[in-house]
């Protein structure tokens, strides 16, 4: 089964893990089975961790874990919240870690308001 759900800024202030039906999380390794990073990691951590400068520009950083595998995709975004520190990400199951291109493609398709409303164009990091 293919699922992409988007951690960010929604219609209002604030970021949570949004999946289907405008259903939000801050609880997504409680929500959903196998996913492995808490919302710390969501918000702003994975970036941390890889020292990303807090400058948006589009570039798209990548890793994956759990199982079912997840795949998980983020940047800085000022694009609905215009504080620094402001990221997003989209965490996708139902492909192979060898297919990032593709999981990110199903991602944009799925949160295409998400995709429309960015600075930047989105490009994947190898």
């Amino acid at each position: 089964m293919k699922r992409a759900l988007y951690f960010g800024c929604g219609s209002t202030l604030g970021h949570y893990l949004f999946g289907a039906e405008s259903y939000r999380t801050l609880h997504p390794v409680r929500d959903f089975l196998g996913f492995p990073w808490d919302i710390g990691a969501l918000d702003g951590g994975l970036l941390k961790n890889r020292k990303v400068p807090d400058e948006p520009d589009g570039r798209v950083h990548w890793t994956c874990g759990g199982a079912p595998l997840w795949i998980a995709f983020f940047w800085w975004d000022r694009s609905g919240d215009k504080r620094p520190a402001s990221n997003s990400g989209f965490y996708v199951q139902g492909f192979e870690h060898t297919e990032t291109q593709a999981a990110l493609d199903y991602a944009m398709k799925q949160w295409s308001n998400v995709t429309a409303r960015q600075l930047f164009p989105l490009v994947l990091v190898p």
